[in-house]
């Protein structure tokens, strides 16, 4: 019985598991992808673009579009906020160029994130660890599938342009920034320099969240390996580069009108909003483990694949004082509550999209690096049964990492109400109740009377206010209504409102 398990076991190898890992995700993307036909232009998306529209549609030139989006970064960084670099994509949404083209939006914000995590995972896991590429490609999938699923705010992840622009684009820019100071650590190659501080300069001008990310990691590369290599201090470059955009955001005019008079630097303030960011670490996961259960099953998942991952491994990376790994993980993670907690005004989820998604990668390079510095332990001691099991990869597969998979169903059966709560269930229950195609029917007779330039006064109807996982700020009956205001400007009105009383 023992030999035929084994053998069922070899048969289903890792390189199988990676290739159905890698389909179970491109399925996981498909109605999100699908609900992209859906998607529209909302609120902020209109208000960044009025300036930016109206060049294109006078002159069709990209100069003066690239113009008047510097203008618009201009106005904004005066009268609202800082983030100048975002302010000037925020401005070049893509019906700015032709109507109807906002579904590309999710499609490149899907893409941006599988991007960047991809990339970052391979080059933390193979060419920094050493472990094999399948084994890489599970641990992206099952992480990128707990991301897109759970994730916080589906407008902030794929459906709200400015919002996705603000948080995943420099999230993603963020670890491609690591990923470049990871491999100047690795060859000593400036142009990995260079390459570093065009992630920064990004960077700096868009995302708090995005910028302590690198700050903390770059910081901490230099404290602990300045004795043994001078030349890592050229990441002080990249490192200057993002934090002088940092300042620039951080002085904004428009901070104080968008925060109050009362907002600006404040040394108690910060030392507060560090216990309370802390705090927050602590009590977040315990929020995870009631709505999000079936992250935690992916995590166990992560810890199963991982460990025959590291005992295959090649290469001479060492596993070193993993308490202290684990709490600078766990700083890096409650930093993210930081840049919410400091401002204390009212924020969309955007700020619980980047603490979600740093919480996944905090939990998983902390259960690869303690799973490392065991395997470590254990080869450098004689032992017993259980030493030889945990030891040899094939061993491990079938007398434990089986029974872990077996617990991991076991386990999805009592985490079935988040299952209930994923992405691709909110999709199909938005898309099966008829709610979106009588949303995309309704958007269309809106569009009619606003691309109508023979009409000056739009009176629109009323919209499905049940928007699923999409984004949308509808027109009110009130003209002078920010909405009213931005969709107004955008398709050069002389009034726009909701009719709700015909």
């Amino acid at each position: 019985m023992q030999r035929k398990l084994r053998k069922a076991v070899d048969f289903v190898s890792d390189k199988k598991i990676a290739a159905v890992m890698a389909g179970m995700l491109v399925i996981s993307l498909i109605p999100i992808l699908y609900l992209a036909g859906y998607a529209r232009p909302s609120g902020d998306d209109y208000g960044y673009s009025v300036y930016t529209h109206a060049a294109w549609l006078d002159t069709h030139s990209l100069v003066e579009v690239f113009k008047a989006a510097v203008y618009t970064v201009k106005g904004m960084y005066r009268a609202w906020n800082g983030d100048w670099f975002t302010v000037f994509l925020f401005s070049l949404m893509p019906e700015v160029f032709a109507p109807y083209t906002f579904w590309i939006v999710p499609y490149f914000m899907v893409g941006v994130t599988v991007l960047g995590t991809t990339a970052f995972l391979y080059d933390v896991l193979v060419k920094t660890v050493g472990i094999g590429k399948e084994y890489a490609v599970i641990l992206d999938a099952l992480l990128l599938i707990a991301s897109f699923q759970f994730i916080p705010s589906t407008a902030i992840g794929m459906y709200w342009y400015v919002g996705a622009m603000h948080y995943m684009v420099p999230h993603a820019v963020a670890l491609y920034a690591l990923i470049f100071g990871f491999r100047y650590y690795r060859t000593g190659k400036i142009r990995n320099i260079v390459y570093a501080s065009l992630c920064m300069f990004m960077v700096g001008g868009s995302s708090y969240f995005s910028s302590l990310l690198v700050f903390m990691v770059y910081g901490l590369l230099m404290v602990l390996l300045f004795r043994k290599r001078k030349d890592i201090f050229y990441l002080l470059v990249p490192f200057l580069i993002g934090a002088a955009g940092f300042v620039v955001q951080c002085v904004s005019p428009g901070n104080k009108a968008r925060g109050g008079e009362s907002f600006g630097l404040s040394v108690g303030g910060a030392f507060l909003t560090v216990l309370q960011s802390l705090w927050q670490g602590l009590v977040t996961p315990a929020v995870y483990l009631r709505e999000k259960t079936f992250i935690f099953v992916i995590l166990l998942l992560c810890a199963v694949f991982g460990w025959t991952a590291l005992l295959k491994r090649k290469g001479n990376f060492r596993f070193r004082y993993p308490l202290l790994f684990v709490v600078f993980m766990y700083g890096v993670y409650s930093a993210m509550y930081a840049p919410a907690i400091y401002a204390a005004v009212d924020v969309s989820l955007g700020p619980d999209t980047m603490v979600y998604l740093t919480f996944l990668l905090a939990a998983l390079f902390s259960i690869l690096y303690v799973e490392g510095w065991i395997i470590q332990k254990l080869r450098e001691k004689e032992n017993g049964q259980l030493g030889k099991i945990l030891l040899d990869a094939g061993s491990y597969r079938c007398r434990a990492g089986v029974p872990l998979i077996l617990l991991a169903a076991v386990l999805t059966l009592f985490s079935a109400g988040s299952l209930r709560n994923c992405v691709d269930k909110q999709v199909y229950d938005y898309v099966s109740s008829g709610q979106a195609e009588d949303f995309r029917k309704q958007i269309e007779s809106q569009m009619e009377i606003l691309l109508d330039d023979s009409i000056k006064e739009a009176y629109l109807v009323p919209i499905n206010d049940q928007q699923g996982p999409l984004m949308h700020m509808p027109v009110t009956e009130d003209e002078e209504a920010f909405t009213n205001r931005v969709v107004r400007d955008f398709y050069r009105k002389d009034k726009v409102v909701m009719i709700t009383n015909p």
